[in-house]
Protein backbone atom coordinates (compact mmCIF):
# COMPACT_ATOMS: atom_id res chain seq x y z
CA UNK A 1 0.00 0.00 0.00
CA UNK A 2 2.58 2.88 0.93
CA UNK A 3 4.50 1.14 -2.12
CA UNK A 4 1.13 2.75 -4.38
CA UNK A 5 0.67 5.29 -2.41
CA UNK A 6 4.13 6.51 -3.29
CA UNK A 7 3.71 6.16 -6.46
CA UNK A 8 0.47 8.09 -6.86
CA UNK A 9 2.22 11.35 -4.98
CA UNK A 10 5.04 10.97 -7.90
CA UNK A 11 2.92 11.01 -11.00
CA UNK A 12 0.52 14.10 -9.24
CA UNK A 13 4.04 15.94 -8.84
CA UNK A 14 4.68 15.01 -12.38
CA UNK A 15 1.52 15.84 -14.13
CA UNK A 16 1.59 19.04 -11.45
CA UNK A 17 5.34 20.33 -12.24
CA UNK A 18 6.97 18.25 -14.85
CA UNK A 19 4.84 19.81 -17.52
CA UNK A 20 6.07 22.90 -16.63
CA UNK A 21 9.84 21.91 -15.49
CA UNK A 22 10.09 20.86 -19.24
CA UNK A 23 9.18 24.23 -21.04
CA UNK A 24 11.65 25.87 -22.70
CA UNK A 25 13.93 23.39 -21.25
CA UNK A 26 17.09 23.69 -23.71
CA UNK A 27 19.61 21.23 -22.30
CA UNK A 28 18.97 18.57 -19.12
CA UNK A 29 22.72 15.94 -19.40
CA UNK A 30 21.91 13.73 -16.11
CA UNK A 31 25.39 12.31 -16.57
CA UNK A 32 24.68 8.65 -16.27
CA UNK A 33 28.16 7.80 -17.36
CA UNK A 34 27.53 9.66 -20.44
CA UNK A 35 26.77 13.78 -22.20
CA UNK A 36 24.15 12.86 -23.48
CA UNK A 37 20.93 15.83 -23.45
CA UNK A 38 17.88 13.96 -22.02
CA UNK A 39 15.62 17.28 -23.29
CA UNK A 40 14.07 15.94 -25.81
CA UNK A 41 16.28 18.44 -28.27
CA UNK A 42 19.66 15.82 -28.62
CA UNK A 43 21.69 18.27 -27.59
CA UNK A 44 24.48 16.33 -26.66
CA UNK A 45 27.78 17.56 -25.00
CA UNK A 46 31.32 17.08 -26.64
CA UNK A 47 33.86 16.23 -23.41
CA UNK A 48 37.17 16.34 -22.86
CA UNK A 49 39.29 14.74 -20.05
CA UNK A 50 36.40 14.42 -18.08
CA UNK A 51 35.49 10.98 -15.80
CA UNK A 52 31.62 9.59 -14.00
CA UNK A 53 31.83 9.19 -10.44
CA UNK A 54 29.33 8.42 -7.69
CA UNK A 55 26.54 11.17 -7.41
CA UNK A 56 25.07 11.79 -4.44
CA UNK A 57 23.19 9.12 -3.80
CA UNK A 58 26.01 6.75 -4.27
CA UNK A 59 24.99 5.63 -7.17
CA UNK A 60 28.63 4.87 -9.48
CA UNK A 61 29.30 5.99 -12.66
CA UNK A 62 26.39 8.89 -11.98
CA UNK A 63 27.60 12.02 -11.97
CA UNK A 64 30.32 13.77 -13.95
CA UNK A 65 34.08 15.13 -12.18
CA UNK A 66 36.40 17.85 -13.60
CA UNK A 67 39.73 17.21 -12.59
CA UNK A 68 40.93 21.35 -12.29
CA UNK A 69 43.86 20.75 -15.04
CA UNK A 70 42.28 20.77 -18.29
CA UNK A 71 38.43 18.73 -17.91
CA UNK A 72 35.52 20.70 -20.09
CA UNK A 73 32.04 19.51 -21.60
CA UNK A 74 31.36 21.47 -24.74
CA UNK A 75 27.90 22.45 -25.63
CA UNK A 76 26.76 22.43 -28.90
CA UNK A 77 27.48 26.00 -30.89
CA UNK A 78 24.37 26.96 -32.27
CA UNK A 79 22.08 29.94 -31.40
CA UNK A 80 19.03 27.67 -29.85
CA UNK A 81 21.86 27.26 -26.71
CA UNK A 82 22.70 31.27 -26.75
CA UNK A 83 19.42 32.78 -25.50
CA UNK A 84 18.00 36.48 -24.78
CA UNK A 85 17.37 36.99 -20.63
CA UNK A 86 15.49 35.46 -19.07
CA UNK A 87 17.28 32.29 -18.77
CA UNK A 88 17.32 29.67 -15.77
CA UNK A 89 20.09 26.71 -14.69
CA UNK A 90 19.66 24.05 -11.80
CA UNK A 91 22.50 21.64 -11.38
CA UNK A 92 23.85 19.78 -7.99
CA UNK A 93 27.73 20.15 -7.36
CA UNK A 94 30.74 19.07 -4.96
CA UNK A 95 33.20 21.56 -5.00
CA UNK A 96 36.88 19.79 -4.49
CA UNK A 97 39.34 23.69 -4.73
CA UNK A 98 37.92 26.71 -3.52
CA UNK A 99 40.84 28.70 -5.26
CA UNK A 100 39.45 31.23 -7.40
CA UNK A 101 41.04 28.97 -10.66
CA UNK A 102 39.51 25.80 -9.70
CA UNK A 103 35.64 27.42 -8.87
CA UNK A 104 34.76 28.20 -12.20
CA UNK A 105 31.92 26.01 -13.26
CA UNK A 106 29.91 27.04 -16.57
CA UNK A 107 29.84 29.74 -19.69
CA UNK A 108 27.50 29.89 -22.36
CA UNK A 109 29.63 31.50 -24.31
CA UNK A 110 33.11 30.54 -24.16
CA UNK A 111 35.86 32.39 -25.84
CA UNK A 112 39.33 33.43 -24.36
CA UNK A 113 40.00 37.07 -23.97
CA UNK A 114 36.48 37.86 -24.33
CA UNK A 115 34.43 38.46 -21.62
CA UNK A 116 30.87 36.86 -23.16
CA UNK A 117 28.06 34.51 -21.99
CA UNK A 118 26.22 34.04 -18.61
CA UNK A 119 29.37 32.63 -16.42
CA UNK A 120 29.09 31.23 -12.93
CA UNK A 121 32.62 31.40 -10.52
CA UNK A 122 32.83 32.46 -7.23
CA UNK A 123 34.13 35.85 -5.07
CA UNK A 124 37.72 35.38 -4.51
CA UNK A 125 37.60 37.12 -1.75
CA UNK A 126 34.64 35.68 0.40
CA UNK A 127 34.02 32.60 -1.30
CA UNK A 128 30.62 33.12 -2.12
CA UNK A 129 29.02 31.90 -5.26
CA UNK A 130 28.64 34.52 -8.12
CA UNK A 131 26.62 34.77 -11.67
CA UNK A 132 27.84 37.21 -14.23
CA UNK A 133 27.46 38.02 -17.46
CA UNK A 134 29.66 39.76 -20.24
CA UNK A 135 29.02 42.15 -22.68
CA UNK A 136 31.05 41.10 -25.32
CA UNK A 137 34.33 43.24 -24.61
CA UNK A 138 37.48 42.19 -24.96
CA UNK A 139 38.30 43.05 -21.54
CA UNK A 140 37.99 42.00 -17.87
CA UNK A 141 36.68 44.36 -15.50
CA UNK A 142 33.96 45.67 -13.47
CA UNK A 143 32.95 47.81 -16.93
CA UNK A 144 32.07 45.28 -19.29
CA UNK A 145 30.03 42.89 -16.89
CA UNK A 146 26.88 42.69 -14.90
CA UNK A 147 27.38 40.61 -11.99
CA UNK A 148 25.61 39.09 -8.86
CA UNK A 149 27.08 37.75 -5.82
CA UNK A 150 24.99 35.55 -3.17
CA UNK A 151 25.29 36.00 0.41
CA UNK A 152 25.42 32.23 0.38
CA UNK A 153 28.98 30.97 1.13
CA UNK A 154 30.25 28.19 -0.56
CA UNK A 155 30.52 24.38 1.35
CA UNK A 156 33.30 22.19 -0.24
CA UNK A 157 33.59 18.31 -0.31
CA UNK A 158 29.43 18.28 0.05
CA UNK A 159 27.01 18.12 -2.48
CA UNK A 160 24.57 20.94 -3.03
CA UNK A 161 21.29 21.85 -5.03
CA UNK A 162 22.16 25.20 -7.11
CA UNK A 163 19.24 27.36 -9.20
CA UNK A 164 19.87 30.15 -10.63
CA UNK A 165 17.89 32.82 -12.46
CA UNK A 166 19.13 35.59 -14.57
CA UNK A 167 16.03 38.04 -15.18
CA UNK A 168 18.12 41.18 -16.29
CA UNK A 169 20.87 43.12 -14.76
CA UNK A 170 19.27 44.08 -11.72
CA UNK A 171 17.33 41.05 -11.30
CA UNK A 172 19.19 37.69 -10.49
CA UNK A 173 18.90 35.44 -8.05
CA UNK A 174 21.12 32.17 -6.45
CA UNK A 175 19.35 29.33 -4.76
CA UNK A 176 21.18 27.00 -2.52
CA UNK A 177 19.74 24.15 -1.85
CA UNK A 178 15.94 25.73 -2.03
CA UNK A 179 17.25 28.83 -0.32
CA UNK A 180 17.65 32.37 -1.92
CA UNK A 181 19.99 34.22 0.49
CA UNK A 182 20.09 37.69 -1.53
CA UNK A 183 22.94 39.13 -2.32
CA UNK A 184 24.65 42.32 -4.15
CA UNK A 185 25.30 43.52 -7.45
CA UNK A 186 28.23 44.76 -9.32
CA UNK A 187 29.29 45.99 -12.56
CA UNK A 188 28.73 48.62 -15.21
CA UNK A 189 28.50 46.87 -18.51
CA UNK A 190 26.51 46.65 -21.22
CA UNK A 191 23.87 44.12 -22.50
CA UNK A 192 24.25 40.54 -22.78
CA UNK A 193 26.80 39.36 -25.69
CA UNK A 194 27.78 35.94 -27.04
CA UNK A 195 30.31 35.00 -28.81
CA UNK A 196 30.89 32.76 -31.67
CA UNK A 197 31.96 30.02 -30.00
CA UNK A 198 30.02 27.04 -27.62
CA UNK A 199 28.71 27.08 -24.13
CA UNK A 200 31.04 25.10 -21.99
CA UNK A 201 31.06 23.12 -18.64
CA UNK A 202 34.09 23.09 -16.70
CA UNK A 203 36.00 26.46 -17.75
CA UNK A 204 35.98 30.27 -18.09
CA UNK A 205 38.77 33.23 -19.22
CA UNK A 206 39.00 36.11 -16.81
CA UNK A 207 42.35 36.86 -17.84
CA UNK A 208 43.54 38.28 -20.73
CA UNK A 209 46.92 37.09 -19.72
CA UNK A 210 46.41 33.92 -18.26
CA UNK A 211 45.08 30.71 -19.56
CA UNK A 212 41.22 29.96 -19.05
CA UNK A 213 40.39 28.38 -14.96
CA UNK A 214 39.54 25.21 -14.82
CA UNK A 215 36.76 23.34 -12.51
CA UNK A 216 37.57 21.16 -9.60
CA UNK A 217 34.60 18.89 -8.52
CA UNK A 218 31.29 17.19 -9.68
CA UNK A 219 28.33 18.08 -11.04
CA UNK A 220 25.28 16.23 -11.58
CA UNK A 221 21.65 16.52 -13.30
CA UNK A 222 22.50 19.91 -15.19
CA UNK A 223 19.41 21.68 -16.74
CA UNK A 224 19.43 24.96 -18.94
CA UNK A 225 16.18 26.86 -19.36
CA UNK A 226 15.23 30.29 -21.89
CA UNK A 227 12.89 31.45 -18.79
CA UNK A 228 12.80 31.74 -15.60
CA UNK A 229 11.99 29.19 -13.04
CA UNK A 230 9.10 29.66 -10.21
CA UNK A 231 10.61 28.94 -6.75
CA UNK A 232 7.65 26.07 -6.20
CA UNK A 233 9.93 24.40 -9.23
CA UNK A 234 12.82 25.29 -8.03
CA UNK A 235 11.61 23.27 -5.02
CA UNK A 236 10.91 20.50 -6.45
CA UNK A 237 14.45 20.16 -8.56
CA UNK A 238 16.47 20.47 -5.18
CA UNK A 239 14.06 17.92 -2.99
CA UNK A 240 14.87 15.66 -5.40
CA UNK A 241 10.91 14.92 -6.19
CA UNK A 242 11.83 13.99 -9.53
CA UNK A 243 14.70 11.25 -8.41
CA UNK A 244 12.76 8.31 -7.47
CA UNK A 245 16.08 5.96 -8.66
CA UNK A 246 16.69 3.39 -5.97
CA UNK A 247 13.43 4.07 -4.28
CA UNK A 248 12.38 0.47 -2.23
CA UNK A 249 9.39 -0.37 -0.24
CA UNK A 250 11.12 -2.76 2.30
CA UNK A 251 14.51 -2.95 2.93
CA UNK A 252 14.83 -6.94 2.50
CA UNK A 253 13.69 -6.66 -1.55
CA UNK A 254 16.88 -6.21 -4.11
CA UNK A 255 16.29 -5.04 -7.39
CA UNK A 256 18.89 -4.26 -10.35
CA UNK A 257 17.90 -3.14 -13.60
CA UNK A 258 20.45 -3.64 -16.66
CA UNK A 259 21.99 -2.39 -18.34
CA UNK A 260 20.99 0.90 -17.97
CA UNK A 261 21.19 2.99 -20.09
CA UNK A 262 20.44 0.32 -22.44
CA UNK A 263 20.83 0.80 -26.46
CA UNK A 264 18.44 -1.43 -27.43
CA UNK A 265 15.85 -0.79 -25.40
CA UNK A 266 15.36 -3.95 -24.09
CA UNK A 267 16.13 -3.93 -19.76
CA UNK A 268 16.82 -6.88 -17.61
CA UNK A 269 15.66 -7.28 -14.31
CA UNK A 270 17.09 -9.67 -11.63
CA UNK A 271 15.52 -9.58 -7.80
CA UNK A 272 15.26 -11.76 -4.78
CA UNK A 273 11.55 -10.95 -4.14
CA UNK A 274 8.97 -13.75 -5.89
CA UNK A 275 5.83 -11.79 -5.89
CA UNK A 276 5.98 -8.92 -8.38
CA UNK A 277 3.12 -8.81 -10.57
CA UNK A 278 3.32 -5.55 -13.06
CA UNK A 279 5.53 -3.20 -14.78
CA UNK A 280 4.73 0.25 -15.44
CA UNK A 281 6.69 2.96 -17.27
CA UNK A 282 6.13 6.48 -17.26
CA UNK A 283 8.14 9.77 -19.22
CA UNK A 284 9.27 12.64 -17.53
CA UNK A 285 5.87 14.27 -17.99
CA UNK A 286 4.29 11.64 -15.76
CA UNK A 287 2.42 9.54 -18.59
CA UNK A 288 2.24 5.84 -19.08
CA UNK A 289 3.79 4.58 -21.67
CA UNK A 290 4.55 1.02 -20.81
CA UNK A 291 2.64 -1.35 -19.39
CA UNK A 292 2.76 -5.47 -18.65
CA UNK A 293 2.57 -8.10 -16.60
CA UNK A 294 5.82 -8.36 -14.39
CA UNK A 295 8.75 -10.59 -16.42
CA UNK A 296 12.29 -10.54 -16.01
CA UNK A 297 12.87 -8.49 -19.45
CA UNK A 298 11.13 -5.85 -20.58
CA UNK A 299 11.13 -4.78 -24.73
CA UNK A 300 10.66 -0.79 -24.85
CA UNK A 301 12.72 -0.19 -27.91
CA UNK A 302 9.34 1.18 -29.31
CA UNK A 303 9.85 3.88 -26.95
CA UNK A 304 12.16 7.39 -27.79
CA UNK A 305 15.71 7.85 -26.31
CA UNK A 306 15.68 9.54 -23.41
CA UNK A 307 14.89 9.03 -19.23
CA UNK A 308 11.73 7.50 -18.02
CA UNK A 309 10.80 6.00 -14.72
CA UNK A 310 9.71 2.22 -14.16
CA UNK A 311 7.50 0.77 -11.43
CA UNK A 312 7.76 -2.78 -10.54
CA UNK A 313 4.55 -3.69 -8.51
CA UNK A 314 4.08 -6.78 -6.32
CA UNK A 315 1.99 -8.01 -3.22
CA UNK A 316 2.45 -5.08 -0.87
CA UNK A 317 6.13 -4.51 -2.19
CA UNK A 318 6.97 -1.74 -5.15
CA UNK A 319 10.59 -0.59 -6.60
CA UNK A 320 10.96 2.56 -8.78
CA UNK A 321 13.44 2.75 -11.15
CA UNK A 322 14.76 5.47 -13.39
CA UNK A 323 16.26 4.43 -16.75
CA UNK A 324 17.46 5.54 -19.89
CA UNK A 325 17.71 4.53 -23.37
CA UNK A 326 20.31 5.30 -25.21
Amino acid sequence: MRGRIFILLFLLIGKSFSQDLSDNLLLYYSFNNNVLDYSGNYYNGVSSGVSFVADRHGNDHSAVYFDGIDDYINFPNIIELKPNLPISFSFWIKYDDLTYENSTVFNTSFEEDVNSGVYMNIQSSTGKYQISYGDGSNSYSSSTRRTFTSNSIIDPNNWHHIAIVVNSQNDMKIYVDCANNNGSYSGTGGSLQYSGFPGVLGRHDRSLSNPADYFKGAIDDFRYWDRSLTEQEIDILCNDRLNIDNYTIGSDVSVKVFPNPSVSGKFNIETNYNNFTKVEVYNTLGNLVFKSNYKSQIDLSQLSKGMYYLSIYGVEKSVNKKIIIN
